[in-house]
């Protein structure tokens, strides 16, 4: 299965209601770096290897300061960051959620 990773796949105004959503915890029992698990995120739920996602996640985001304000110790406020991953919608949180949207079956 190949999925199309051009980015600006999203439309805003677009019904995405059919999107598969996927949720993962980038803390976990093994803590990993928050671009570790956005790579490994996507790539699962396009059903690609991690190595050929395309865009690389650098081109699309920076993730060391998305690991530095979503891990940064602010407990009191909610952080949550979301950003267009080639044909994905990626929502990552400082509550240890990673949500993958994927464009669904239509």
């Amino acid at each position: 299965m190949t999925d199309d990773l051009t980015p600006g796949s999203f439309e805003q105004g677009v019904d995405n209601s059919d999107r598969r959503i996927e949720t993962f915890s980038y803390k976990g029992s093994e803590p990993q770096s928050v671009g570790l698990a956005i790579i490994e995120a996507v790539a699962s739920v396009a059903d690609v290897d991690a190595l050929s996602l395309q865009p690389r996640l650098y081109d699309v985001i920076d993730p060391d300061a998305l690991e530095r304000l979503v891990s940064g110790g602010n407990t009191d406020s909610f952080i949550q960051v979301s950003f267009e991953f080639g044909s994905h919608l990626v929502t990552v949180t400082n509550e240890d959620e990673l949500i993958v949207q994927s464009p669904g079956s239509t």
